[in-house]
């Protein structure tokens, strides 16, 4: 056990101590919490307010069109004539683009036309093109004789709200967020940490100083020493990210949310001459509008309310530790029986397909996360560690936890004893193309 000790500690050592290790250790997070920030940035708030110059022909929609979407239809007090002098005053004046509405046919509307200096992006232009509709719904439904109140009133907005038998609220989309974070952590750790076993056993057989280090140690002590060591800068790593990620993100996101607090200001063509009619609820409308405030973003706040976090992080650490331990000895063993990276390949890939299987039935468990399906994937050990982390954010049962966990504990160590049979002959082995029939031979030889 001393031995093992000592192994874990020179393989943990050298590692944390490597630039690129604290490269990637601090680096990582400051990219992590860009991937959350930026998106809110470039939401809430760089773009600016875009004018767009209307020209309507049929006279009954520039008092429907709506500024929303910080685009804001303008109309000059001035008629304009046609859609040429309209072109002109675009070109002259400070305008994002021309909307131009033809005289139609209301039935079969068409004719329609955005002219811009440049092309507009696909929001854009599928944000006039909902205002257009819009207009065109309520002057068809005034024509009809349908008041804009009654239809107001009709409309129904509702938010349900999803409780645990506990009594805890519940959100589907914190749920699956939780979930296939945590199993694409485990996914990407293990192949990042596995390689890391890998081309460390591969280094050393290639070097011939693991000749040198057989004479003092244990084949088995050795692997050990080595996958522990790994694992321990892994889970190192990983928690220096956990702890960084969730200051970056607390101390950057408030900055970005406090701008979505500004007052809603609703938006009013300022030309005279435009004397728009307010139906009764544009008018309430308008007169709450300068109170009201923008919803505050507790995008975060409501995924962690949705789970027991100490219980989650528990369960996280035991199949990132458990799974880890099981596919790292395995790829050890791939690593002892070849000798270079190139010849990995035959045996990397059977170790790895039941991975890549778990995360690609993700999406499928997320739709079932009880289903037949998933309970067994979670029991199976090669999937569980994916599979189970999945589902648990969803409620697992505790004796299917208990199961799952035991079959991966038993999983764990029945691995490792294989491992551990290839790892002690391979490790000696040079210049022997090396099959899978040979690589059974090798379990079954004496000591």
């Amino acid at each position: 056990m001393n031995k093992i000790l000592i192994i874990l500690q020179r393989e943990y050592l050298t590692r944390v101590r490597k630039r690129t290790f604290l490269l990637m250790t601090f680096l990582t997070p400051v990219l992590f919490a860009a991937l959350f920030t930026i998106p809110v940035l470039l939401t809430v708030g760089l773009e600016g307010e875009k004018i767009v110059l209307l020209l309507d022909e049929t006279g009954e929609l520039k008092d429907r069109i709506k500024d929303a979407h910080k685009i804001k239809y303008s109309t000059p007090s001035t008629p304009i004539k046609n859609i040429a002098e309209a072109k002109k005053i675009r070109e002259k004046g400070d305008y994002h683009a021309l909307l131009y509405i033809p005289k139609m046919d209301w039935d079969a509307p068409k004719g329609v036309q955005i002219h811009s200096e440049k092309g507009l992006s696909v929001e854009v232009e599928s944000n006039i093109n909902r205002a257009v509709e819009l207009a065109i719904e309520q002057y068809k439904m005034k024509r009809a004789g349908i008041d804009q109140k009654d239809l107001d009133k009709i409309k129904t907005k509702l938010n349900i709200e999803t409780f645990k038998a506990s009594g805890s609220k519940s959100s589907s989309g914190g749920l699956t967020m939780f979930g296939l974070i945590g199993a694409m952590t485990i996914y990407f750790a293990i192949f990042l940490y596995g390689s890391q076993v890998m081309r460390g056993v591969v280094e050393e057989k290639t070097s011939r100083i693991i000749e040198v280090i057989i004479s003092t140690v244990k084949p088995f002590q050795l692997m050990m020493g080595k996958i522990l060591g790994v694992g321990l800068v892994g889970l190192t790593q990983f928690i220096l990210w956990a702890l960084l990620t969730t200051a970056i993100v607390n101390f950057v996101i408030p900055i970005f949310t406090a701008s979505l607090e500004k007052p809603v200001i609703a938006k009013q063509k300022s030309a005279p001459a435009l004397n728009k009619e307010k139906t009764t609820t544009e008018k309430i409308a308008t007169e709450k509008a300068g109170t009201e405030k923008a919803p505050k973003s507790n995008l975060f706040d409501d995924m962690f309310n949705q789970i027991n976090l100490p219980s989650f992080i528990f369960v996280f650490l035991f199949y990132f530790i458990g799974g880890y331990l099981m596919y790292a000895s395995m790829f050890a063993a791939a690593a002892s029986a070849v000798d270079n990276e190139s010849e990995m390949q035959q045996f990397v890939m059977p170790i790895t397909i039941p991975l890549i299987l778990a995360i690609s039935v993700s999406s499928a468990i997320l739709r079932d996360p009880d289903g037949v399906v998933a309970f067994w994937m979670s029991m199976f050990p090669l999937t569980s560690p994916i599979i189970m982390i999945v589902r648990y954010p969803f409620g697992v049962p505790v004796w299917q936890l208990a199961l799952s966990m035991a079959f991966l504990v038993v999983g764990f160590v029945g691995m490792v004893w294989l491992a551990a049979r290839i790892y002690r002959v391979g490790i000696l082995m040079y210049g022997k193309k090396v099959n899978y029939r040979e690589l059974g031979k090798w379990i079954f030889y004496k000591n």
